[in-house]
């Protein structure tokens, strides 16, 4: 119903001036023109609960990627070792084997060797013995032996041509010689200095002062417990396996992302 059908309606009703109506009209809207504290606060409270959808909403989106591309990742390393495991049935020389007196059985290896846990001396060791060279060194950062594993594992599948042209199949920045502080490491190989790389997960390690992801895990034996040598020989797994700690940045855990996923 129109106002001037309710101003005519309401004047038959109560006999006052058409304009006096119109003036109490005019004040009522006049009144209710301005915004209450109860409106603002819900407004308020619409767009907080907005924005928690949508920062939870990008924040589960980027985990979903971050674990596409470490999924990828161990798929392309799994398929490296795959053709390290042909190259050296190919050719009957891993040349992964990190003490004279272990030789013969690193030669039955069909997986380069993992060197999780391994000292600075331990793993320059390993390496000088698979080059063959005088002298190894690990220079310009501060090396931390939860790298060793990831380490090696690069170096030894960079070393075969096919496993080599897979790795670089990796996403770029996958792949560092950045110690916990951002620093270069660098392996110096008869005076020749070289990147020292690892390759990580896309999660920043917790507590690192740059932006570096946490390394992976490269299991070739089982290291639940403690073994002898001669156990140790016994305890290699049918295929290494690949891990990352996952968005919680722990090994152990149920995010944990694995080749067997």
């Amino acid at each position: 119903m129109g106002q001037e059908m309710i101003f005519v309606i309401l004047t038959l009703i109560y006999p006052v001036k058409r304009c006096d109506w119109l003036h109490l009209t005019m004040k009522r809207r006049q009144n209710n023109a301005g915004v209450t504290l109860v409106e603002i606060l819900v407004v308020v409270a619409i767009i907080a609960i907005l924005v928690t959808m949508v920062i939870g909403i990008a924040a589960r989106v980027d985990t979903q990627g971050k674990e596409r591309l470490t999924k990828n990742t161990i798929a392309i390393l799994t398929a490296a070792l795959g053709e390290f495991q042909d190259y050296g049935y190919r050719h009957k020389d891993y040349s992964v084997y990190p003490t004279d007196d272990e030789r013969d059985f690193y030669r039955s290896l069909d997986f380069p060797i993992d060197c999780n846990g391994l000292s600075d001396t331990d793993l320059k060791s390993a390496l000088k013995d698979a080059l063959g060279a005088g002298s190894v060194l690990i220079t310009g950062g501060t090396h931390d032996t939860k790298y060793s594993g990831s380490e090696a594992l690069y170096f030894f599948l960079s070393r075969v041509p096919e496993s080599r042209e897979t790795l670089g199949k990796i996403d770029k920045s996958l792949i560092t010689n950045k110690d916990f502080y951002g620093n270069d490491l660098k392996l110096v190989i008869d005076g020749t200095e070289y990147p020292l790389l690892r390759i990580v997960d896309p999660w920043r390690e917790r507590g690192a002062t740059t932006n570096i992801g946490k390394t992976l895990r490269y299991d070739y034996y089982d290291e639940t417990a403690s073994f002898t040598f001669d156990e140790r020989m016994k305890s290699k797994r049918n295929f290494p396996v690949i891990t990352s700690a996952g968005p919680d940045k722990e090994f152990g855990s149920a995010d944990d992302i694995t080749s067997r996923d």
